[in-house]
């Protein structure tokens, strides 16, 4: 039974006597100013965010000097005065005076980080950070920086020499710190040495996919750090630390129990107590490993920047367990200002989905320089830098940017080339995932009109995006429209058919499959010269390519409209009534910097019009506002059966 009033007295006597001397205090006076130094450089400013980012990316080697210094004298000073003996004769049991040190040196480096918080007054006069993401990192701070703590004090309990249980606790500190470039040292040396796996071996080929780099990096000290200097408090980078910890002041409870041992138990007794540790490393080992199967977090950050959607979670649950999914993001290490953000929260939901995604979903981060191997990798999988324009030292530049990512399945490949700023990251990641997870992709059709929707290399952006996720085919309305060769049809301004081609869209229609229409009385072609080109009262252009429309030395008459764009039947069909030259207006403008816009560009906000968007249907239910330029309207045709649902008025 721990006794705490044992505890507290060896507590009171360790901290005090840290602040005894000027020593403690220059340590403190050196950690707060080297802090500031990493916090505040030029990256800082050039990134232009609230946030102690910078700070976060150097605090792992930060502790390395911290931890020793204030660890180095809570052993040897006692061997070296020769007071350990005292300390031992005291009712007091090892364990006791164990943790009484151990709180009392993390009762010192607490002291110290609580000086750093004086980095926030300066975030505070230059912006507004997030507190809560502040909590976050500064409780990542201290947590790691208290299992290093324990790592220090074995070192300490190993000499009676200050200066080598420095050296030995930066040593013993540097293991989990530079965990990762030790597991690509060894995995250099194993190619160096030859090493292969014969064919046909299929034991020995288990055995070669555990590569080393990826296992020891994961169980680094800011692999699992990081997570908390982005405002995620996540239960394995807890559990992490805690086992850490909790090994370490074993293996320093064995270190202070030696004396105990006579002469003749001393190799029985190392036996012994070194089983009994590797049986507690396997046992903690198991205890991080079942928290990595039980993805738990806590988003701190104010606009729950990491918190994936509960949809997105259904999808990643739902993948299939023979369904290996793969994710390599290619990011650059070096971002301007304005895509600082971006590359963080992308970092960040990738490590949710790593975490979440269990074995079925895996994460490579390959971080690109320029003109490098993993720039021609990315390249080559069809990511390429994009050039950005940004402000750096007072000058304008160029730089390029790699900020995307392939998602592969065993059949199927989803590249997003770059996140752009305004480009959901989230959605963007669970539909490739969802796509590359599905056995077959479904198959949209799209119409074949004037609008050259599918026009080679111009191609519209929503064909781009479609092609995302589903398998996409030009449909030819010349001939009979098969309704089982497509999932759904796209028909964009199927004003412009002929007679005969709106026929067969007419019976493809009445079918009954999916079909989605977009028509427009005055189609704007902003990147035209020429503007309104295709509007149905418009007549088709000539056949034979060009503006005059020649062929054989002779202008081809163009074809005919059905009904004059009128696109009668399709309507009759549909049930529906439309003036094709009749556009919308709206004098009223909620936004008076955009008065000089004609009353045609119409402005949808449930603050002016509480029935703007159906709250009935999902499609409209969560918008904000919408902006309709030229465009028209459609109302239900009376006395007909077909079910009618208006969604923005």
């Amino acid at each position: 039974m721990l006794r705490r009033n044992v505890i507290y007295s060896v507590f009171r006597r360790n901290f005090l006597s840290y602040f005894s001397g000027v020593l403690g205090y220059l340590f403190i006076v050196v950690f707060v100013v080297a802090g500031a130094v990493f916090a505040f450089g030029p990256r800082f400013f050039a990134a232009n965010q609230a946030n102690l980012d910078q700070l976060s990316e150097w605090y792992p080697w930060l502790l390395l000097f911290i931890v020793p210094a204030i660890s180095m004298g809570v052993w040897a000073d006692e061997k070296k005065l020769g007071t350990d003996e005292l300390l031992f004769t005291l009712p007091a049991s090892d364990l006791e005076i164990l943790l009484g040190k151990y709180f009392a040196l993390l009762a010192v480096y607490t002291v110290a980080l609580a000086f750093s918080i004086s980095h926030m007054l300066f975030l505070v006069w230059l912006g507004t950070p997030d507190w809560k993401l502040t909590v976050a990192t500064y409780f990542g701070y201290w947590i790691s920086g208290a299992a290093l703590l324990s790592a220090g004090m074995l070192a300490s309990s190993l000499t009676s020499s200050t200066t080598v249980a420095f050296t030995l606790g930066a040593v013993f500190c540097a293991i989990p710190v530079f965990a990762g470039e030790i597991g690509t040292a060894i995995d250099v040396a194993w190619s160096h040495l030859g090493w292969a796996v014969p064919a046909g071996d299929a034991s020995q080929a288990a055995v070669a996919d555990l590569n080393t780099q990826d296992l020891l990096a994961g169980s680094s000290l800011p692999e699992q750090f990081r997570d908390f200097t982005m405002g995620v408090i996540p239960l394995t980078g807890v559990v992490y630390f805690a086992a850490f910890t909790a090994f370490m002041l074993y293996l320093n409870l064995v270190a202070i129990s030696k004396r105990h041992w006579s002469g003749g138990q001393q190799e029985r007794m190392g036996m012994h107590f070194t089983v009994r540790s590797l049986c507690l490393a396997v046992t903690l080992i198991a205890a991080c490993t079942l928290a990595a199967y039980i993805p738990r977090s806590i988003d701190m950050t104010s606009e729950k920047l990491f918190t994936l959607a509960p949809a997105t979670r259904n999808i990643l649950d739902s993948v299939d367990k023979d369904t290996a999914v793969t994710i390599q993001a290619f990011i650059s290490p070096q971002v301007p200002r304005e895509y600082v953000d971006t590359r963080k929260r992308l970092i960040g939901l990738l490590r949710q989905y790593d975490q979440i995604g269990g074995s079925q979903v895996e994460v490579r981060y390959v971080s690109v320089e320029p003109y490098s191997e993993e720039a021609e990798e990315a390249q080559h999988i069809g990511i390429e830098p994009v050039q950005v324009l940004t402000e750096r030292d007072g000058r304008r530049m160029e730089e390029g940017v790699f900020l995307g990512a392939a998602v592969q399945g065993n059949t199927d490949e989803v590249v997003v080339p770059f996140f752009g700023k305004g480009l959901p990251i989230e959605y963007e990641l669970t539909r490739s995932i969802q796509t590359v997870a599905q056995t077959d992709r479904l198959t949209v059709g799209i119409l074949r009109t004037d609008a050259g929707v599918l026009s080679g290399s111009s191609e519209w952006q929503i064909v781009t995006e479609l092609k995302k996720q589903y398998a996409v085919e030009e449909i030819s309305p010349v001939s009979t429209i098969d309704p089982d060769r497509v999932d759904v049809l796209l028909a964009v301004m199927p004003s412009s058919l002929t007679e005969s081609e709106m026929q067969n869209f007419v019976t493809y229609v009445r079918t009954g499959r999916p079909v989605l229409i977009f028509d427009d009385p005055c189609p704007l072609m902003f990147s035209s010269q020429f503007g309104i080109t295709s509007a149905p009262r418009l007549p088709k252009p000539s056949p034979g390519g060009g503006m005059m429309g020649m062929m054989g030395g002779r202008q081809q008459p163009p074809e005919q409209k059905h009904d004059n764009g009128k696109a009668t039947d399709l309507l009759r069909a549909l049930s529906i009534e439309w003036d094709n030259g009749r556009a919308v207006f709206d004098f009223s403008n909620p936004h008076p910097e955009f008065e000089m816009l004609p009353a045609e560009y119409v402005f949808l906000t449930p603050a002016a019009n509480q029935y703007a968007f159906s709250t009935q249907s999902s499609i409209t239910r969560g918008l904000q506002e919408v902006v309709a330029i030229y465009s028209g309207s459609i109302q239900e045709r009376k006395n007909d059966k077909l079910e009618f649902e208006p969604l923005m008025l």
